[in-house]
């Protein structure tokens, strides 16, 4: 399961690096091949990649997806690739993830706990930037996920404190993980189970079931992990534990009929929609954020004003015609805009931070989109940044306040994309 709230994002600005075109050469030679061979051929060519450009974080990412396809156990091989991803990348932003690898897979074990714990520190040792009186859209986000940033880290850390039998201290890390489901997590996200149950309240559950169980209090154990698995938003996004509970029930004495009532679980209700299998939703940071003024040209003769965002509730998707993570993006932007053009309680408006309008028209052209654009660079870098996050996505009220914003889940389907998103604009204009 995804540890993390944060999404690799699309950013304005990107360094090249060296080993992009061998990989995308490899990727155009393997798109068809079978995930196991394709895994083989990654294992391959990456260690070839990492001996010649030893400096390329890219070259380093796809060898630890090839370790992950190819299910490779080598504590040494872990070790090489998550040093190399640390040494990399900014302070403090790949550690949790190297830590989580070598705890999740079981391997250095003791020194995944060891780095986790010191990311922690310096995680409860930051100082929270103050925010502003009236404070821009990035610097809410920001505090959202500055309050979230350590739930992660204290799976991992529990995770370790478990296999290594430090019970007094597991028990210490999950009630401050129980205390940030509770605190800035409920404070600053969206509370739909929907999209906080499978990731977030399932891990504190797990993490308690597992922990009774190592200290071999299975009955605990079990009434843990039938929350799990008997939750509808989790087993319709992920199905996992099952296996591991039978395996409880029936070592407690359980019988097979018996377990068909223990795990069964009721339907999702009506109207809420199914995610990709494996790839539940991630949750939106909740705001209430008033649009600032704007004056904005469209694409033709239309001017965009607050008024464009008044009595509708509206979803707004910033990108670049020439961001290529953004593209995966836009059928689905375009099928909300064929749903909602004729409805007088709901829109989609796409903001552009395009500079070449002529550019940007002849995308759209070419690609038959036909949803409506704003385009406001010097707008966005005014709600956000210079080294913007592209591919957000913003749901407005109908007074023009953004309420919900998230960067777009990577591996879901255009159909999976549109129903989330009518759902979500259903619900935020019930409020």
């Amino acid at each position: 399961m995804k540890l993390l709230l944060v999404l690799t994002p699309f950013m304005l600005l990107a360094q090249a690096d060296p080993a992009r075109e061998a990989y995308q050469a490899w990727d155009a030679q393997h798109r068809e091949t079978d995930y196991k061979a394709r895994a083989q051929s990654l294992f391959e060519a990456s260690a070839e990649w990492v001996a010649k450009w030893p400096d390329s974080k890219l070259a380093w990412d796809r060898r630890r997806d090839s370790l992950v396809g190819t299910q490779n156990h080598s504590p040494e091989l872990w070790k090489q690739v998550d040093e190399n991803l640390i040494r990399l990348s900014p302070p403090h932003t790949f550690a949790a993830s190297a830590a989580y690898d070598w705890v999740a897979n079981k391997i250095n074990v003791a020194e995944g706990e060891a780095l986790i714990a010191s990311e922690i520190e310096w995680i409860d040792n930051r100082p929270r930037p103050a925010l502003a009186a009236q404070p821009s859209l990035a610097d809410l986000i920001d505090d959202a996920f500055f309050a979230s940033k350590i739930f992660g880290p204290l799976g991992t850390l529990a995770m370790a404190q478990i296999q290594r039998k430090e019970f007094e201290e597991a028990h210490r890390t999950i009630s401050r993980i129980r205390a940030c489901l509770d605190g800035g997590f409920k404070l600053h996200f969206d509370q739909d189970p929907l999209s906080t149950f499978p990731d977030y309240e399932a891990r504190d559950l797990v993490l308690s079931a597992q922990l009774a169980q190592a200290e071999g209090k299975n009955l605990d154990a079990l009434a843990d992990f039938q929350k799990v698995i008997t939750n509808p938003y989790f087993r319709t996004q992920y199905g996992g534990w099952m296996k591991e509970t039978h395996e409880l029930w029936t070592q407690l004495g359980g019988t097979e009929d018996g377990w068909l009532v223990f795990s069964s679980a009721p339907p999702l209700p009506a109207g809420i929609p199914r995610g990709d299998r494996g790839m539940p939703f991630l949750p939106w940071v909740a705001l209430n954020y008033k649009l600032p003024p704007l004056n904005l040209p469209g694409l033709g003769s239309k001017i965009w004003t607050n008024k464009d965002f008044e009595g509708k509730t509206t979803i707004v998707y910033l990108f670049a015609s020439w961001c290529a993570p953004c593209w995966r993006h836009l059928p689905a932007i375009q099928a909300i805009h064929e749903r909602t053009k004729d409805r007088p309680d709901l829109q989609v408006i796409a903001l552009s931070v395009d500079e070449d309008q002529e550019k940007l028209a002849a995308f759209m052209k070419d690609k038959g989109y036909t949803f409506p654009v704003a385009i406001g660079r010097e707008y966005a870098k005014k709600l956000l940044r210079e080294d913007m996050i592209l591919g957000q996505v913003w749901i407005l009220d109908k007074t023009g306040s953004i309420r919900l914003h998230r960067t777009p889940n990577i591996a879901t389907n255009v159909q999976v994309e549109v129903d989330e998103a009518m759902y979500k604009m259903n619900e935020v204009a019930k409020r």
